[in-house]
C-alpha cells in the first residue's frame, strides 16, 4: 500500500491530468486501431466500434475542425498526407483535454456550492 500512496496523491494533487487519462483513453485507442488496424475486427464488433468512433473520435474532431480550426486557416493541415493523422490526433486530445478542465472546474464550483453554511439544513 506504501508504494499506492505516491500515485494517488500525484492524482489529487492534478484532478485535470486525472480526468483527462479516464476521458481520453477510450478514443485514443479507437483513433491509433483506426489508423493501424492491427487486426481485422469480427463483423459483431465492427457497427459498435463505428458508432463508438462516429461518438468519440470523428463528431469532436469534425466540430473543432469546422468551428475553430477552418476559420483561422488550419483546417489545411487536414489536407496534408503527413500530418492529417497527427492533426486528428492533436484535436481529439486537444478536445478531452478542455472537456476535462471544464469538468474539474464544474466539480470545485459544485463542492464549494455544496459546503455552503446555509446548505447544511437542507
Amino acid at each position: 500500500m506504501e508504494r499506492l500512496e505516491p500515485i494517488a496523491e500525484r492524482i489529487r494533487s492534478r484532478p485535470v491530468l486525472a480526468v483527462f487519462g479516464v476521458l481520453a483513453a477510450l478514443p485514443t485507442v479507437l483513433v491509433v486501431v483506426s489508423f493501424r488496424q492491427p487486426v481485422a475486427l469480427p463483423n459483431g464488433v465492427l457497427p459498435a466500434f463505428e458508432f463508438l468512433f462516429r461518438l468519440l473520435v470523428y463528431a469532436p474532431v469534425v466540430f473543432l475542425r469546422t468551428v475553430l480550426l477552418e476559420p483561422i486557416g488550419l483546417g489545411i493541415l487536414f489536407a496534408v498526407p503527413g500530418l492529417e493523422q497527427a492533426a486528428v490526433v492533436a484535436t481529439l486530445l486537444g478536445f478531452y483535454y478542455v472537456v476535462s478542465h471544464l469538468l474539474v472546474r464544474l466539480g470545485r464550483v459544485l463542492m464549494e456550492q455544496l459546503s455552503e453554511p446555509g446548505l447544511e439544513g437542507r
